[in-house]
């Protein structure tokens, strides 16, 4: 079992096709679809159920992806620290982030970081399961940071570093009954309509903790698109204060009720050493949502 037929094991894990993963790999179908067949007859199993499209990773190929996961990020991190003696900070980091990073500008963290260390690669990763996904993410080894907005507390082997806070406010239409309020509390909000994002997603735990769940929620996983509804009066919403913006007809108000905030966090493993290149992003998010929170006060 060699080092580069895990990685062309886990491109096909990833793409569902061999010769998607080719590509992505930069070899010929021919010769990612030898190099797993080698594996598989090293490994005395099937990896892969060649009989549907997109093929389907198998038990033993669930398995697999697991370890394979973890060997990559020990090579790597083993190469990362060779070069980190020398003084160089290289390696990738695959950064998994919610739609929305509040005051925390991502855009400039990742360029001053290139800037800082120009052999850093940083992977961009969306869930569409929100925090969720991406704290799952960090324990299968596929994301090396999440950036969550989760106010749960995050399962074993996850430990999450704080970074910025900020309060939730209530979004409505400009001739909405409420709209005159200077402040709204959660005992105001039981007769309104509120539009909620995906369960799983760190946003809609907030606003369940202040309303109660909801079986019968109309879910948007976009503040710009429920931004949009809310002047357009399909609905209202809470949403932390710097995603609100100030869209057309929309009005804005704080939420009486301190002790609930949006809070992002930036999650890691607690069961691997995070390398060089990883710690670096870090520093910058901290350093980011330091300047963030020092430009508020």
């Amino acid at each position: 079992m060699e080092i580069r037929e895990l990685e062309y094991f886990l491109a096909c894990c990833e793409t569902g096709s061999f010769t998607a993963a080719a590509r992505k790999a930069h070899i010929v179908q021919s010769a990612m679809s030898s190099a797993i067949a080698r594996l598989e007859r090293d490994l005395g199993v099937a990896l892969f159920d060649r009989s549907v499209t997109p093929v389907a990773v198998t038990e033993h190929g669930d398995a697999l992806r697991t370890a394979a996961q973890r060997v990559l990020n020990a090579v790597r991190s083993a190469r990362d620290e060779v070069h980190a003696v020398s003084g160089r900070v290289r390696g990738t980091v695959v950064l998994g982030s919610t739609f929305s990073t509040g005051p925390l500008d991502l855009a400039t963290v990742l360029t001053g970081l290139r800037t800082r260390h120009p052999e850093v690669v940083v992977q961009l990763r969306q869930s569409s399961e929100g925090s969720t996904g991406n704290l799952r993410a960090i324990l299968d080894g596929s994301l090396d940071i999440a950036l969550t907005a989760s106010g749960e507390r995050p399962p074993d082997g996850i430990v999450l570093r704080p970074l910025i806070e900020e309060p939730l406010v209530f979004a409505c239409r400009a001739d909405h009954p409420l709209a005159g309020r200077a402040t709204i509390t959660p005992s105001d909000l039981s007769a309104e309509s509120i539009l909620r994002f995906p369960p799983g997603w760190g946003m809609r735990h907030a606003v369940d903790r202040v309303l109660g769940p909801a079986q019968a929620a109309t879910e948007v996983a976009d503040y710009a698109l429920m931004a949009k509804l809310v002047g357009a009066g399909f609905g209202t919403t809470l949403m932390p204060a710097s995603a609100a913006g100030t869209g057309d007809g929309l009005c804005v108000i704080p939420l009486d009720a301190p002790d609930l905030m949006w809070q992002l966090s930036a999650a890691v493993s607690s069961r691997r050493r995070p390398a060089a290149a990883t710690e670096a992003l870090l520093d910058a998010l901290g350093y980011a949502a330091n300047d963030a929170a020092n430009s508020r006060n």
